[in-house]
């Protein structure tokens, strides 16, 4: 790890467009762009606003971080885009990372239970032993890309898309495993309410941003862990609802 840490952090796969910076000492800034659309326009101006409120130029950055999705598909070009342009000009290590993770990865640090001990409506304990997560993102098709996770945050089974109405039809179910997880994100109280109290919603999760991609990416350079690219997750599994015509 080098002696100084700067990572420059993009995010723009929902509704916002985030830039964020990270340095040793606990140094920290981030800039958004609160809209749906336009985030290529405005995304290198909030990367050089960031770099300038921790008094850093370019050429400082060690690494660069990025949400890879899912999500936008539209969004996740453009936050890759302006990382890797920053990468190279700057000759900075690469850190591409799914935004289910760092939702998950972001609400386990901002809770002190480890996901036990959660009741439904009725007093029941019905949270998973192993402390099952399940993250969501809004695919703005009407269904949620979701993904589980374990205690450790590590991926417990592939990337989903799940229509709520098709479960609540019964055309399609969830994974037996996923009975009692929590789910956090935007897909947490639709599916929450349609499937008959194996879920718990949580809807206290902050939506992704660049900030959390740089605190999980600092974590993992400290780790020393295998860091992966800057590529995008453009998800197409099976999806779980009806036939689409």
């Amino acid at each position: 790890m080098p002696d100084t840490l700067v990572i420059l952090a993009f995010e723009a796969s929902a509704d916002q467009a985030t830039a964020a910076v990270i340095m040793s000492g606990g140094r920290r800034a981030m800039h958004h762009h609160q809209a749906r659309h336009g985030h290529a326009a405005v995304i290198t101006g909030l990367a050089e606003a960031a770099l300038q409120d921790c008094g850093l130029e370019a050429r400082a950055i060690t690494h660069v971080a990025a949400g890879c999705g899912p999500g936008s598909f539209t969004g996740i070009r453009v936050a890759l885009s302006a990382a890797k342009g920053f990468q190279l000009a700057c000759d900075a290590q690469p850190v591409g990372l799914s935004c289910l993770l760092v939702a998950a990865a972001n609400w386990r640090n901002a809770h002190d239970a480890n996901g036990r001990n959660v009741h439904d409506a009725n007093g029941r304990n019905v949270h998973d032993e192993d402390g099952l997560l399940v993250a969501s993102a809004d695919t703005r098709r009407g269904s949620y890309f979701c993904q589980a996770f374990g205690p450790d945050n590590a991926p417990i089974g592939a990337i989903l898309d799940i229509d709520p109405q098709a479960v609540a039809a019964g055309e399609t179910d969830l994974p037996d495993a996923w009975h009692g997880a929590r789910i956090i994100g935007p897909g947490a109280a639709p599916l929450a309410a349609v499937c008959g109290g194996r879920l718990v919603a949580n809807d206290d999760a902050a939506p992704v941003d660049a900030m959390q991609i740089a605190q999980l990416a600092s974590i993992m350079i400290a780790d020393e862990v295998a860091l992966p690219p800057l590529q995008p997750l453009y998800v197409a599994p099976a999806f779980l609802g009806p036939p689409r015509g």
